[in-house]
């Protein structure tokens, strides 16, 4: 959740450290939501006894005697009660270590009168634990303190309580010491969510002013502005009550609905105002009200569609579901909210509103009587294209057939990474290579990003691997976690910053390793991997596992596609085998399991003990010192108990050989993989992985092994399954909604089966913008075909008011109802274009993960607008005429 850095010009980093876990640490643990901390980096504090093997041979100790004497020597121990007249002592021994002489004066052995004391055997010395990890910030060592949140806390408070807690901390930390913060996810959630916010405010003021321009009144505008204020504040009370939070997701919800919930209110108010100008003797009270019972029916049954078309949503299980979930509610309790102030509310605000008959405008606005003479032009246009609608259908075939061959140069993934900055250089090296040879190559990566001013701050973690919430000791491995300055500071995007920060980390020779760029990924979904793309090699055989792992890095490494391939897998594990002869060890009374307890202790050391400085203890170890022992020779020459043999050489015993073997072995589902990670590089993942499947396909895969794949690649699998799931309810649950409505099979299928062909327009605006198909894409197909059944609605119903009252043949009937749904169409879908815009822009930032969203529902409603007006008129035409002359060819017959 939040990531500190501890540094200190004065103090040493054993001093530091000491001091973070001593009270730092425990300061931030009591913050409320804090469920735990994690330190890394610094040294560790211990007591360490490095032990002469040749004292001890000389003085003839054994090391198990020598850790017992250390143990014994050190105890504090209750003792028992004892009453004196009226009061209680309790009685304890004291004996715990107090100062390192001490123990360099414990008393080992008898010899005569001589006594053999622990610094004859061993130098007691205050030092630290062996380095395994290094950490620095903008070069200088560090150590990092790690906050993690509780499961259900929110992130954004429990983040605002650590700061605060820190700023209260100021007055008395230590002069010496400098505390910082790296990473703080509440500062990119509450930018995302500042960015969104203004997104909503900046649709709901487009949309506001393009409904002006439709009305041309101000007071239309006020009942329009109003109705919103007060759905809106029905909508936070209704999600408080859910429990749900302001995040990306529930505010852009609200930026898809500021554009659809007009349309209700925009009905209401457009046909009173109609009727008030038509029924001049009615009083605005009754003229509203019977305006409003005219158009109840309409608007439910379209309220009803659209919530019919997100409730798959509910049902389908999956990650996108999971994701999408608050958005879909905070859209459908929107819907539901508007649809109860448009007959209630907006009634009630024009009748108080709505001016007296002697002051309504007479004078006409440009734009209103563009809007006037519109209807005559479209239905002359109209005419035509009915008479030579098999031309309608050739042109929108042909829009349909080059979509069909865009949709494949669009690309894909799953979801779209923020523009907030992080990027990481992942170095990898030969598993075996200390952490100090990590050290200087990172040392050199360090140098290019030093100084640069798009840089605000870089932390640099030698000698670990941070997966999930913790920080993992591995010594070839390491990073540099790089925060750009903020969006607004910057003219670069942190992709194309990555592009050109890889040229210059590739001159960096990384001898028989990788050094990576790539943007950090989304937190909290485990599920998208180390790296975009994860080729998961399965099968039983380790050996073979990792031939086909090094053919398919090689395969990848020749697809200019993919970058920062890696296997998971390094057969090169460098070991030293201590291989024990038993007959000669059974000889001396030596066991397989003495030789490797004692051996043991010797290099890693045996903690024996505890050392206690005021409330804190420290381990006391007794080891061989690291500097002795630092080859093959050491290791053979290394001093063993022989019981009563005395002492021998290891090598006496045994043969020390190099060897190598499997760092790690990975099962899933306890079946052994070998994972071959790599990044997409200049295209989206889903063309990257096109090409690798390509690739992969020369490679002949024996019996019992396969291939699958993970990352991204398995996430956007699962997705296609989710969205197909969700598609198909959502065209079910419409139908049947449509078919209620209309009693008939016929007219919804005119209208879902002109999807297709809106979906065109999608495929043009993200080929366009440059985006990618991905999950969010998803909810701007529903907009649109929700806004595809609710102008179909209107427009057909208006088209069987005609024939019926007015006995039109389906040609005139078309044309007129076209021309009467030309206003109230393009009135209820224009706001919504103009509401998603600023989130196609993205000009606050923070919205990047639903621009692929906005792209498919700008470019979808464009195209359903036409869709709507053009195509479903002739197809209507033609549909029911093919009806009539099959029925009068049967009753001719």
């Amino acid at each position: 959740m939040a990531l500190l850095t501890i540094k200190s010009a004065q103090w040493d980093l054993v001093k530091l450290r000491g001091w973070t876990e001593n009270w730092l640490q425990d300061q931030l643990l009591a913050v409320p939501g804090v469920a735990e901390t994690e330190v890394t980096g610094g040294l560790k504090r211990e007591i360490r006894v490095n032990l002469d093997q040749k004292a001890l041979a000389k003085y003839n100790l054994t090391l198990a005697g020598v850790l017992k004497r250390l143990r014994e020597e050190n105890v504090e121990m209750f003792a028992g009660r004892v009453i004196t007249g009226r009061k209680e002592f309790i009685t304890r021994t004291v004996g715990e270590f107090t100062n390192l002489e001490e123990i360099r004066s414990v008393v080992l052995a008898k010899k005569g009168q001589a006594q053999v004391l622990v610094r004859d055997i061993a130098e007691v010395t205050d030092a630290h634990e062996e380095v395994r990890v290094i950490t620095r910030l903008n070069g200088q060592p560090c150590v990092e303190l790690s906050v993690l949140k509780q499961s259900d806390a929110n992130t954004v408070e429990v983040a605002k309580a650590v700061k605060q807690r820190i700023k209260q901390l100021q007055p008395v930390l230590p002069k010496e010491v400098e505390l910082g913060m790296i990473e703080n996810q509440a500062d990119y959630i509450e930018s995302a969510l500042a960015g969104v916010r203004s997104t909503d405010i900046l649709a709901a003021v487009l949309v506001v002013i393009v409904t002006y321009f439709f009305f041309g009144t101000w007071w239309q505008v006020l009942v329009m502005l109003l109705a919103l204020l007060v759905t809106l504040i029905l909508n936070f009370g209704l999600m408080k009550l859910a429990n749900f939070s302001l995040n990306i997701f529930s505010l852009g919800g609200l930026v898809i609905a500021i554009g659809v919930l007009f349309s209700n209110t925009v009905v209401v108010v457009e046909n009173a105002t109609r009727w008030r100008a038509v029924q001049r003797n009615l009083e605005e009270k009754e003229c509203t009200i019977r305006a409003t019972e005219e158009v109840g029916i309409a608007i439910t049954a379209a309220t009803l569609t659209f919530l019919a078309l997100f409730l798959p949503f509910l049902l389908v299980p999956g990650l996108v579901s999971l994701l999408f979930k608050e958005l879909i509610l905070v859209i459908a309790g929107i819907f539901l909210l508007s649809l109860l102030v448009a007959v209630s509310v907006t009634p009630l605000l024009t009748a108080k509103l709505m001016p007296k008959t002697s002051s309504l405008r007479k004078e006409l606005s440009r734009f209103e009587r563009f809007f006037n003479r519109a209807p005559d032009n479209y239905g002359r246009g109209l005419r035509f294209l009915i008479s030579k609608r098999w031309l309608v259908f050739f042109g929108f075939a042909l829009v349909l057939i080059v979509s069909g061959f865009l949709f494949p140069r669009l690309g894909s993934e799953f979801l779209p990474l923020m523009d907030d900055g992080r990027i990481m250089i992942k170095v990898k090296l030969p598993t075996g290579v200390s952490v100090w040879e990590t050290d200087k190559i990172l040392n050199q990566l360090e140098e290019i990003i030093e100084g640069d001013k798009l840089v605000d701050i870089y932390f640099t973690l030698v000698g670990g691997k941070v997966w999930g919430l913790y920080t993992y000791e591995i010594a070839n491995e390491g990073e540099i976690d790089i925060q750009l300055v903020p969006r607004n500071k910057r003219n670069i995007s942190t992709k194309k910053y990555i592009e050109q920060l890889r040229p210059k980390v590739a001159k960096i020779q990384v001898p028989g390793g990788n050094a990576m760029v790539m943007q950090m990924k989304v937190k909290g979904i485990r599920k998208l991997g180390e790296a975009d793309i994860e080729v998961k090699i399965r099968g039983q055989e380790i050996e073979q596992l990792f031939n086909l792992a090094k053919q398919t890095a090689e395969k990848v490494n020749d697809l200019p596609e993919l970058t920062n391939v890696y296997v998971s897998l390094d057969m090169t594990k460098p070991e030293y085998q201590v291989r024990i002869d038993r007959t000669k060890a059974a000889d001396l009374g030596i066991s397989v399991e003495d030789a490797s307890t004692f051996l043991k202790s010797l290099i890693s050391g045996a903690v024996v003990t505890k050392f206690r400085e005021g409330n804190e203890y420290y381990s006391l170890r007794v080891l061989i010192p690291e500097t002795d022992i630092i080859s093959r020779e050491d290791v053979e020459n290394l001093i063993v108990e022989a019981g009563r043999n005395g002492y021998i050489r290891l090598s006496d015993i045994s043969r020390v050989v190099m060897a190598t073997g499997p760092v790690e072995i990975i099962r899933e589902d306890q079946v052994k993989q070998v994972l071959v990670r790599m990044d997409a590089a200049g295209v989206s993942i889903g063309q990257a992985l096109k090409k690798l499947q390509t690739a992969l396909a020369k490679i002949k895969i024996p019996p019992g092994y396969e291939i699958t794949f993970g990352g991204q690649a398995q996430m956007m699998r699962e997705m296609k399954n989710t969205i197909l799931g969700i598609l198909i309810f959502a065209f079910l649950f419409s139908f049947i909604v449509l078919a209620v409505q209309f009693n008939s099979f016929k007219l919804p299928g005119l209208i879902l089966g002109s999807v297709p062909f809106c979906a065109s327009g999608m495929a043009y605006l993200l080929l366009f913008t440059g985006l990618p198909l991905g999950a969010p894409v998803i909810i701007g197909i529903l907009v649109v075909i929700a806004a595809l059944a609710n102008d179909g609605v209107l427009l057909l119903t208006f088209i069987g008011q005609l024939e019926q009252t007015k006995s039109f043949m389906p040609e005139e009937a078309a044309i007129k109802a076209g021309m009467l749904g030309l206003r109230p169409i393009v009135m209820t879908t224009v706001p919504v274009i103009i509401g998603f815009i600023p989130l196609l822009l993205n000009l606050g930032g923070g919205g990047e993960m639903l621009q692929p969203m906005a792209a498919a529902a700008i470019g979808g409603l464009v195209f359903e607008i036409v869709v709507a007006l053009f195509l479903l008129p002739c197809l209507y035409v033609t549909f029911t005429k093919t009806r009539r002359e099959v029925k009068n060819a049967n009753s001719n017959s």
